[in-house]
Order: structure tokens, then sequence, then C-alpha cells
């Protein structure tokens, strides 16, 4: 009889107090109502508008590297000297010169090299190596 007596003593069931939890959740619903409009600021911005069509980018130049420390800018033949002077006056006569390397397979690592730091020495500064 004990045991039954034990058992309607503990038939009470503890519940979570939700009161405290939806009391919270209001006050945070309010607050975000009131403050939402006030986060809406637009400024008046007069942004620069462009007034040029845009300028297409330079052709590049192409010098290949062949094989037998062979140079070729745009299909003429040079020797290892010529290039530094030639690429020289070709950026006088465009200032904005793009130079794209296209280096042979079978040609040496120091014959691409030697056209890299042709290009550097004569103020290239937009130099590409090809695939």
């Amino acid at each position: 009889m004990s045991f039954t007596a034990s058992r309607r003593a503990s038939d009470a069931l503890s519940e979570m107090n939700i009161t405290p939890l939806v009391d919270v959740m209001l006050v945070l619903l309010v607050i975000f109502m009131v403050t939402a409009p006030l986060m809406d600021h637009r400024l008046a911005l007069n942004l620069p508008q462009q007034s040029r069509p845009p300028v297409d980018p330079p052709q590049p130049l192409v010098m290949q590297v062949q094989p037998g420390d062979m140079f070729r800018l745009d299909g003429r033949s040079l020797t290892p000297r010529q290039i530094e002077a030639s690429l020289a006056q070709r950026l006088q006569d465009e200032p904005g010169l793009v130079l794209k390397i296209e280096v042979d397979p079978e040609a040496d690592y120091q014959s691409a090299a030697t056209a890299l730091a042709a290009a550097r020495r004569a103020g290239v500064a937009n130099v590409g190596i090809a695939d």
C-alpha cells in the first residue's frame, strides 16, 4: 500500500513554464517591428557616368621562339641582339604594347629566357607566354 501511496504523490508531472519564453519573444517581435522601418536609409548619390565608349584593347605583338636560337617578331626573323632594339622601337610607337611570346616545344629554355629578358630590358610591361 505504501507503494501506491508514493506513486500518487509522484503523479504530478513537472512541466516547463513557457510564459517567460513567450514574453521574451513578444518583446523581441515588438522591437523588430519598431526598428525595421528605421533601417531603410537611402542615400542620394550622383555617380559619374561613362562619357566615352570603351577602347578596344590593343592587338598583342607576337614573338615566336623557335629551335636553334631563332626569333620571329611579327613574321620578321631577328637575332637575339636585335630583339631589344626592335621591341624598344615598337614600344615608342605603341605605349600600351602587349607582347605575346610563343615558345616552340623544341626550343631551348635559354632561348625563351633570352626573349623574356630582352622584353624586360626594352621596357615592355605587358608580357604573356602562350601555350
